[in-house]
């Protein structure tokens, strides 16, 4: 029991990598290949940029991606194999996808964080190619359960791998520009759907159901395999405008008093002569008293007093923090409405709208372009919070979540109307708000989640945080699914009050994540007081727990 617990404490436990003087130079051109013995392929032609790695990043998600256009394979699927176009099978083959992107980036954020982006997007494009050899094969035998298998664990887990790789990465190159970064890091998995929902079904009339998915595996996962060539983090000492990748200003370190601390450093097997600790300076952030008003300096010390805090912060104590529970719990109830919407909007265009394929077909294309313009607009319009109204990070997050879950909550409670008296403009209007909204706190939530608790825990924290995804997927998609199918074969409810009935439980939990985000502690006297206290305008509203030391 001693031995899985203290493996379970190294996996956990995230230590900051050292990069070798040879790896240092290699990566100082765009192209770099680790080789054997330590040694790195590289090529001088083009020397490395960090905003190269926003067209890399945005690349590798708009593949990923191709799961939002999942809905157009449905009716193919249950036509080629059950030969009934409403068999509704081939949809959890989605959620069991989404289930498996938030259990993956759990299990791999701390490995990502010790081996950096790069063998990330390698292991990820692996499994994602090897999902959809798997799902081919199934499709020949006509196996629904190997299309689960393929796709819905094997793709689903490499997608989970490569989601969070670039925002990881991403945002240790950007400490400016977080919501930024963030937001691009992500963004490419909204704007997907725009190709691929026009490319699956050319596919299938050109390749075949199976082969059509060995073709745009290949294709995706080349694409994926040369976005991993350019992808890597910052050399040690980065810093960009004076701020280092905490967003600490680097001439405030001195002012600060620091501890020397000992970690584990990763032992590579080839080279075991390396050293086994390495010492790093955490500071220890000085009490600032409360005040109610700031001027700008005041404001600003007291937000570097907030980073340096943070960067003390471990992956264990941050997922057991009250924060991180409201912000998971606030990003579940902000995607699940939007990921139920997403994996039916083909469907319910033509069941309850009564439209043509191609027009549904076009619908998702289109909602792809709103769940990209959120993912990136959204987490860029928490930055224009920051530098023009001069509203700390954290809390700039915090509002565009509140925006998010109150907007989502109106939509949901005019949706029946808009449903029953079939007002198809309205709907589409209705979706692509939410779309914005859904694609808002994907991309906003990596920026957020390292505000609260560093940038070397992100990769971990993020990971961890994307299991509202596979909860969302599981409670919302396969819930939902269950119930909807009841209500139509055993009850007899027309499509649309079968839609309506099932969205009333969706609304408590929306409403769930609204008052979670609003419990997030977002300046420094709530974070980091001796227990549990939540403040309003300056004056404390709530206090309880147990105090413990600083």
């Amino acid at each position: 029991m001693s031995t899985i617990r203290s493996c379970l404490l190294r996996h956990w436990t995230v230590t900051p990598p050292i990069k070798s003087p040879q790896q240092i130079q290699a990566e100082k051109d765009l192209f770099c290949i680790p080789w054997f013995g330590g040694r790195f392929l590289s090529s001088s032609l083009i020397p490395f940029n960090r905003w190269i790695l926003f067209g890399a990043a945005f690349l590798s998600q708009f593949c990923c991606g191709s799961l939002y256009a999942w809905s157009i394979y449905n009716a193919p699927i249950d036509t080629y194999i059950y030969n009934n176009p409403i068999e509704g099978k081939a949809v959890y083959a989605f959620y069991l996808a989404c289930v498996l992107v938030g259990s993956a980036a759990t299990l791999v954020g701390p490995w990502l964080e010790r081996h950096g982006p790069q063998r990330g997007l390698v292991l990820g494009t692996t499994c994602f190619l090897m999902g959809y050899v798997v799902a081919t094969v199934s499709l020949s035998y006509k196996s629904m359960l190997g299309v689960y298998l393929g796709y819905g664990v094997i793709s689903g887990f490499g997608i989970g791998v490569n989601y969070i790789t670039p925002a990881s990465a991403l945002i240790k190159w950007f400490p400016d520009m977080r919501g930024t970064a963030a937001g691009f890091a992500v963004g490419g998995f909204g704007a997907s759907s725009i190709l691929w929902s026009k490319v699956y079904l050319p596919a299938i009339d050109t390749f075949g159901l199976p082969s059509s998915f060995l073709f745009l595996g290949c294709l995706m996962s080349l694409v994926m395999f040369m976005c991993a060539i350019v992808m890597r983090t910052p050399p040690p000492g980065y810093t960009v405008g004076g701020v280092n990748i905490h967003g600490v200003h680097v001439e405030t370190d001195d002012d600060v008093d620091c501890e020397m601390q000992v970690f584990p450093q990763h032992v590579n097997k080839d080279n075991l002569d390396s050293l086994h600790h390495v010492e790093l300076c955490t500071p220890i952030a000085p009490d600032l008293e409360p005040v109610q008003e700031m001027d700008d300096t005041t404001r600003v010390t007291s937000h570097q007093v907030w980073l340096k805090q943070v960067q003390s912060a471990t992956v264990l104590d941050s997922l057991c923090s009250v924060d991180f529970v409201g912000i998971h719990l606030a990003l579940f109830g902000n995607i699940v409405f939007g990921l139920t919407i997403i994996s039916r909007l083909s469907s319910m265009a033509q069941t309850i709208f009564h439209r043509t394929p191609t027009e549904a077909s076009t619908l998702v294309s289109l909602n792809g372009i709103f769940t990209c313009t959120g993912q990136i607009v959204v987490p860029m319009l928490s930055d224009v919070l920051v530098r023009t109204c001069r509203v700390r990070p954290p809390l700039a997050r915090k509002l565009v979540f509140l925006m998010a879950s109150t907007i989502q909550i109106i939509i949901i409670l005019t949706l029946p109307t808009v449903l029953r008296h079939q007002l198809y403009t309205v709907f589409r209007v209705q979706v692509w708000l939410l779309m914005i909204c859904y694609g808002g706190a994907f991309g906003t939530v990596a920026a957020f989640l390292t505000d609260m608790f560093g940038a070397h825990n992100i990769g971990a924290l993020h990971g961890c945080g994307l299991t509202a995804w596979s909860l969302a997927g599981l409670v919302g998609g396969l819930g939902f699914t269950l119930n909807y199918n009841h209500l139509v074969h055993e009850s007899h409810y027309v499509p649309v009050e079968a839609f309506i009935e099932n969205i009333h439980w969706i609304l408590g939990l929306v409403v769930l994540g609204l008052v979670a985000v609003s419990v997030v502690r977002t300046n420094h006297h709530d974070r980091f007081a001796t227990r549990y206290q939540f403040s309003l305008c300056g004056k404390l509203v709530i206090r309880f727990g147990q105090a413990t030391s600083k």
